[in-house]
């Protein structure tokens, strides 16, 4: 078992608040010592912080973590990637009871391979297979992770 953390941080910064035009941009920290800016995925004129929105990390989440067990996969399996590219795409809508979630999320990789032992396409398959059943933030979403691989 492990645990992982982060600090999120919001202030007022002396806006109003009670007309609803407070700043929705905030701090989430983390403990390698990066800080990204967050805000909502609404356009709002007080988002003026270029920043990413929950939603949009809990998409990159799920493709860096399919893509961290596809390299270990395809490194235990002898194949040598050079590159790896995913443009994943999280799809909002309401579940059967209304209640708008997470619907999908589609990865998208694209694999460039080097050195003489070039996976095929079944490898492929498999690899991605593996790394899918393996990923545990996409075992820890309520809606189907696809890949197009």
């Amino acid at each position: 078992m492990s645990t992982h953390t982060a600090t999120i941080l919001w202030e007022r910064a002396g806006a109003v608040f009670t007309d609803g035009k407070y700043a929705r941009t905030h701090q989430a920290s983390f403990d390698g010592g990066v800080d990204i800016a967050v805000t909502t995925a609404l356009p709002l004129p007080s988002n003026t912080v270029p920043a990413a929105d929950p939603e949009e990390m809990v998409v990159a989440a799920t493709a860096s973590c399919h893509m961290m067990f596809f390299l270990a996969f395809a490194k235990q399996a002898g194949f040598i990637v050079d590159s790896y590219q995913d443009a994943p795409v999280g799809t909002l809508g309401k579940d059967d009871a209304g209640v708008e979630r997470f619907v999908e999320v589609v990865l998208n990789p694209k694999v460039s391979w080097g050195g003489d032992n070039i996976p095929g396409a079944a490898d492929v398959d498999l690899l991605h297979h593996k790394a899918h059943k393996a990923c545990y933030i996409g075992n820890s979403l309520a809606c189907p992770v696809r890949i197009n691989a």
